[in-house]
């Protein structure tokens, strides 16, 4: 089928009962869930982290995911003292990572990673603000980390923090239209197979066809991102 197809039977509400069965999104939720003493700033600022170093994982992210829920569970204390402190909490990462499972490969470019991003200790920031000002949280970390605002692993922190302020909050997150679609090994697939593109295309390329798409059918990026992950993908790719 094709894509503009499948994505014209979607609205909003159906996109938010798809990403709230996404295993990345219960994994979160599972780990919010196990936490006492929940800190909400601390839970928004480790889900930033650990997507900012999700990638060449080994298995899945859903997988990854429960991992990381797991080890924050177990070292909660410390991780609130270090971020009472506005301490940086690379050396605890680096353990995260060289002790990982999933998360393994290249643990000292993602440690470094980690290291540039918790400059963002110093600026006394409060996550929860961000919930409805997504575009400034992309802005920052795109600062920080010295980045292109739609650098995969910078969009992917903001789906992801969406999801765990959704999860702590209760407030529904709706992604703005600015932020544009992450262009993933899956995305392209999807792009030159559903079109039947056999030469080389730039991510560009991919990126401005979605967002055509996008603002089309009133569907932001990040939304269209879960319908192609989530369903379109499931239903024609696997």
């Amino acid at each position: 089928m094709k894509i503009e197809n499948f994505i014209s039977k979607y609205n909003i509400q159906k996109i938010k009962k798809l990403e709230q069965k996404d295993p990345q999104f219960l994994a979160l939720k599972e780990s919010w869930r196990k936490i006492q003493n929940k800190d909400e700033n601390l839970f928004l600022y480790l889900t930033l982290q650990c997507a900012l170093v999700s990638y060449q994982i080994a298995w899945t992210w859903e997988l990854r995911r429960q991992e990381f829920g797991d080890k924050i569970q177990k070292d909660r204390k410390t991780l609130q003292e270090l971020r009472q402190k506005k301490q940086d909490n690379s050396v605890w990462r680096y353990d995260f990572l060289t002790n990982s499972k999933y998360n393994k490969r290249i643990y000292n470019i993602k440690t470094n990673k980690i290291k540039k991003f918790n400059k963002i200790l110093q600026k006394n920031i409060i996550f929860l603000n961000f919930w409805n000002k997504l575009e400034e949280l992309n802005d920052l970390i795109s600062k920080v980390m010295n980045t292109k605002k739609d650098s995969k692993t910078n969009v992917f922190a903001v789906k992801m923090f969406g999801y765990a302020h959704e999860i702590i909050s209760w407030k529904e997150t709706i992604y703005p239209m600015s932020i544009e679609i992450p262009v993933d090994s899956r995305i392209k697939r999807i792009y030159t197979n559903s079109l039947d593109i056999k030469n080389k295309v730039s991510n560009t390329e991919i990126q401005n066809y979605f967002q055509t798409l996008s603002k089309k059918h009133n569907i932001p990026p990040l939304h269209l991102d879960s319908i192609l992950w989530l369903d379109y993908w499931t239903k024609f790719f696997i």
